[in-house]
């Protein structure tokens, strides 16, 4: 295979769109690939990206890395998927390794890990042994008495006991340095980090902008029932009649779903004692109307 890299698929694309990563990015990445697919194939092996390049053994966790960007083959990957799950992992924070690793070793998938599995787990990653350190903060864990371990615990764990999840990040770490180098990982993640807070901040203003557009609309539309004079009234008649009309149309919620679209929830009106004689009121404006 040549000097130049393949023709960007669909993985490549969207991690270049996702990361904002330049054609000389995706040649450094190039780079180490083509090194490594010693038969020229387009491939490397499983044990060749862990191995040789992150200089970490296999096992059930680094294949995990793999199995979340969904790969066609469990013992060699493509340059797409290099890209693609080298950019996953390397640019997940603290938490997000503490996640991924309780997602994978929760194999029931019911937001607990018992003993057994936390012992794979620990197995796994300490394939050269687990010293006595370890054992002695295995032993020291609180199951609750039922044997299960959530992730609020298993986020202490590491915080009382990083040795245990420290082969997790030593693979990140060796991976970042291997490949792009650990300078440009610092790089990329503050220029993400940035990105996304720029992000957030044009969302919240986009937020505020809806909310206060409403809250106008809202307001308007009581002056409007009430007349100016009324409205803007001392008289205690006027004021218990504009708190009345407030609390039948309250403040919308303005929020940013999942998504990150602007969403709008409207809460119940708010009934007191002694809102009757609004309401008779109202029912004569409308009788009126139907009258004409």
């Amino acid at each position: 295979m040549g000097n130049a890299p393949p023709v960007a698929d669909e993985r490549i694309q969207k991690t270049q769109e996702r990361m904002q990563l330049t054609k000389r990015d995706i040649a450094g990445f190039w780079k180490v690939f083509r090194k490594f697919d010693r038969e020229h194939e387009g491939t490397i092996t499983m044990e060749t990206f862990f191995i040789d390049i992150c200089c970490e053994e296999r096992n059930l966790f680094g294949d995990a890395i793999f199995d979340l960007i969904d790969t066609e083959d469990t013992a060699c990957i493509e340059f797409g998927e290099f890209v693609q799950g080298v950019c996953t992992f390397a640019m997940f924070t603290v938490v997000d390794v503490l996640r991924f690793s309780f997602f994978i070793f929760d194999k029931d998938k019911n937001g607990y890990i018992d003993k057994d599995e936390l012992d794979l787990f620990v197995n796994t990653l300490h394939t050269g042994g687990v010293a006595g350190n370890i054992m002695s903060a295995l032993k020291a864990i609180d199951f609750n008495g039922d044997g299960k371990f959530d992730f609020m615990e298993f986020s202490a764990l590491h915080e009382k006991f990083p040795t245990v999840l420290y082969p997790a990040f030593r693979l990140q770490q060796q991976m970042c340095a291997n490949i792009m180098g650990t300078q440009w990982w610092h790089r990329k993640k503050a220029f993400m980090q940035n990105t996304r807070e720029d992000e957030l901040r044009g969302l919240e203003k986009e937020r505020r902008m809806e909310e206060k557009r409403l809250i106008k609309s809202r307001n308007q539309q009581i002056r409007s029932e009430m007349g100016i004079g009324n409205y803007y009234s001392f008289a205690k008649k006027n004021r218990l009649k504009r708190d009345y009309l407030e609390r039948m149309s309250p403040l919308p919620e303005v929020y940013l779903d999942a998504d990150k679209q602007v969403q709008v929830k409207y809460p119940d009106p708010i009934k007191k004692i002694g809102d009757e004689q609004f309401e008779d009121n109202d029912e004569d404006k409308d009788d009126g109307k139907k009258k004409q």
